[in-house]
C-alpha cells in the first residue's frame, strides 16, 4: 500500500508540470487553451481524469495532453515505489472561477484572471495526496500570443 506522502509527492510533481509554461499544446500554453475550452462550454472548470483517460468537457484536441500526463503519472508512481494499479483516482482540475486569493503587496499585476490547478491522487485505504497551485491566464488567442518554437514533445 502506498504511503500518503508518496501520493502527495506524485500530486505535486503532476501539478508543477501541469501549471508550467512548458506544458504546451500545438506550441501554446495548455492552461490558456483549457480556459478557452471552458469559456466555450460556459463552465468554470475543466477536469482531466488520468485513469480513464478522459476529460470534462470532452475535447479530442487535448488527447496529446492527456496521454503525456498519463505517462507522467506512471513514471512518478514508479519513482515513488507505488504500483500504478494501487492508484484508484488521479484527477487534474483546473478551476477558472476559484475563490479570490489576495495578491501580496509586492506582487506585480498579472495578465488575465486567476485560476487554480488541483491534482488529487488516491489509493485505497490512504488519505488522498493533493497539490494546488494558482496562477493567472486569459483564454487562448493565437492573434495575441507567440507560438513556441520548440519541437512538439512526444
Amino acid at each position: 500500500m502506498p504511503r500518503s506522502g508518496h501520493l502527495t509527492n506524485i500530486a505535486s510533481g503532476l501539478c508543477g508540470s501541469f501549471i508550467s509554461r512548458n506544458n504546451d499544446l500545438d506550441g501554446y500554453w495548455t492552461i490558456g487553451k483549457l480556459r478557452l475550452l471552458a469559456g466555450q462550454h460556459e463552465r468554470g472548470a475543466v477536469l482531466l481524469d488520468l485513469l480513464a483517460p478522459s476529460m470534462e468537457p470532452p475535447s479530442s484536441g487535448f488527447a496529446p495532453v492527456l496521454a503525456r500526463y498519463c505517462r507522467l503519472l506512471a513514471k512518478l508512481a514508479r519513482l515513488s515505489g507505488t504500483r500504478l494499479e494501487q492508484i484508484t483516482a488521479a484527477r487534474i482540475t483546473v478551476d477558472f472561477a476559484p475563490p479570490p486569493c489576495p495578491r501580496a503587496s509586492y506582487y506585480q499585476p498579472q495578465w488575465g484572471e486567476q485560476f487554480m490547478v488541483t491534482v488529487t491522487i488516491g489509493a485505497d485505504g490512504r488519505a488522498d495526496g493533493i497539490a494546488r497551485q494558482a496562477g493567472y491566464c486569459r483564454p487562448h488567442d493565437p492573434a495575441g500570443e507567440r507560438r513556441s518554437a520548440r519541437p512538439p514533445s512526444a
